[in-house]
């Protein structure tokens, strides 16, 4: 009896039944949330501990090619040398780069290979415009060699101070290439020159 009135069995017994119909939606809603919200968490320390990890570890030292001095002073009417370097590389097959400077107070003398790349045999290649103040050098590695790694020197530029004053010296259009001909990442460090009585 409920509130003064009987209520037959069949009845008493679909109450209960569609009471545990209902609990049971509920559970499977709760377990379904409770399985989402797991798995973000477990997401979430995963990715934690991977960055940790490679923080930790520490990344691969960045590529740089540069001009080496950074920095150079030279007497007008003498002649003075710069090296194109290159730093943190590894398995580099070959290379190429433009380096503009002013016409009006520099002009290049010579370009030679430099070491670097020199313990197998290579085809170099420099191209150089005084007119317009600018060169072009490739070189690469000849042969199913690997790279080589480390640090190094590219090439040596002589140039002749004409004029006083002072420019940049602009390594642009650079291309670093492995052993497989693919491009390594890399970063440039131009140089500077002015010039002294």
């Amino acid at each position: 009896m409920v509130n003064g009135y009987f209520i037959p069995l069949f009845q008493t017994r679909f109450i209960s039944i569609a009471d545990n119909v209902y609990w049971r939606r509920r559970l499977v809603i709760m377990n379904n949330k409770n399985i989402i919200v797991i798995s973000s968490l477990f997401i979430s320390i995963v990715l934690a501990v991977t960055l940790a990890y490679t923080i930790m570890k520490g990344s691969t030292p960045l590529v740089v090619l540069h001009v080496e001095p950074q920095t150079i002073q030279g007497v007008i009417g003498q002649d003075f040398t710069i090296n194109i370097n290159i730093s943190n590389v590894i398995d580099l097959y070959g290379w190429s780069f433009k380096l503009s400077w002013n016409t009006t107070i520099l002009e290049v003398v010579n370009v030679t290979e430099g070491t670097f790349l020199r313990n197998g045999d290579t085809f170099f290649v420099p191209k150089i415009n005084n007119t317009a103040g600018y060169m072009l050098v490739d070189c690469t590695l000849l042969g199913n060699v690997s790279g080589v790694s480390g640090n190094g020197t590219l090439a040596i530029i002589e140039f002749h101070a004409k004029e006083g004053g002072a420019c940049d010296l602009n390594l642009y259009e650079t291309m670093l290439i492995n052993s497989d001909e693919q491009s390594i990442i890399h970063t440039i460090v131009n140089g500077y020159f002015s010039s002294v009585s």
